[in-house]
């Protein structure tokens, strides 16, 4: 009974009006220094032959995006797999064939959060919010070939990195970002605010982790927490979190901006700026300690979270 309460599990409302179910893919390949980027899922109120979709993002490329009718979209509840045509994805293995693209992939050694509380905590329990998000897995290993327009790019034992939203709509505003050290796997941000509009009320929540040195912090049980947020340039930014216990600034140096589809009202109709790469100092401060950490990273800033350089 309390499985399909479970924030990672996937849901299948694909006959819920104004509904979406989205999985975002992350895999970071060293040699390349650069992401490939495989999000997919379901819009219900995109046209039936746009029933499915699956964006992608290849190192140095556009995004490629496919949509697929509602009767090439299956889902196995249980094991956590995504079928759209002659495609598969899964926590296990990616298939992706086009006229200019092949994929297959091999996911493993996989760290799944599937905690009732994983990133939101309680606020799972507040019913009909315009979007949700969870973790899928905060790493794991992924190897196998990308073949696209005759170029081949191979990737042996990379990280990955799955996490999953879901509702009607994504914020009107929010930030999030997903960061990693290359040069050690132990090493990775997660970080994510949004406005919440919930029976005539607007509120903020955060969400995220930082991993460093066997140190693992839930940004989300931080107390009395201020952030700010300022665009320093058109291409620069930085974030401050401050609480009673912790100082946390992050600051993120776009190199290539690029541009997706994200659900409105069920409907794969909003462009979302994504930041592919992004170079990010991160500075933590404590009373006992300051850590200082070099990573790359992914990042949306949608919206109005953004103050102007003062």
């Amino acid at each position: 009974m309390l499985a399909r309460y479970i924030p990672s599990n996937l849901r299948g409302f694909m006959n819920r009006p104004s509904y979406f179910e989205g999985w975002f893919q992350k895999i970071y390949a060293v040699e390349h220094r650069a992401s490939v980027l495989i999000i997919y899922g379901y819009a219900t109120q995109n046209p039936p032959e746009r029933f499915g979709f699956i964006q992608i993002l290849l190192p140095n490329e556009r995004p490629l995006l496919y949509y697929f009718p509602k009767h090439e979209v299956d889902l196995d509840l249980t094991n956590h797999v995504v079928r759209m045509g002659n495609n598969l994805l899964s926590t296990q293995e990616i298939t992706i064939a086009s006229e200019v693209l092949q994929m297959n992939l091999r996911l493993s050694v996989k760290h799944p959060v599937q905690s009732l509380k994983n990133t939101m905590g309680y606020t799972y329990y507040i019913p009909n919010l315009p979007c949700y998000h969870a973790v899928v897995n905060t790493a794991h290993w992924v190897s196998g070939d990308i073949q696209f327009n005759g170029n081949s790019m191979q990737l042996n034992n990379e990280r990955g990195y799955l996490e999953k939203n879901w509702g009607t709509s994504f914020p009107q505003d929010y930030l999030w970002l997903h960061a990693l050290d290359p040069s050690d796997s132990g090493v990775s941000l997660l970080f994510s605010c949004a406005s919440m509009h919930w029976m005539g009320r607007t509120f903020r929540k955060h969400v995220g982790h930082i991993r460093f040195k066997g140190i693992e912090m839930d940004l989300r049980e931080l107390k009395q927490v201020t952030i700010r947020c300022v665009k320093e340039s058109s291409l620069s930014y930085s974030i401050t979190l401050s609480s009673k216990t912790i100082s946390l600034r992050i600051e993120v140096v776009s190199v290539r901006q690029v541009t997706f589809k994200g659900p409105d009202q069920g409907q794969m109709s909003r462009d979302i700026i994504h930041h592919a790469d992004a170079n990010m100092l991160v500075t933590i401060r404590t009373d006992v300690f300051q850590e200082s950490l070099q990573l790359i990273g992914n990042f949306e800033d949608m919206g109005s979270f953004f103050l102007p350089e003062i």
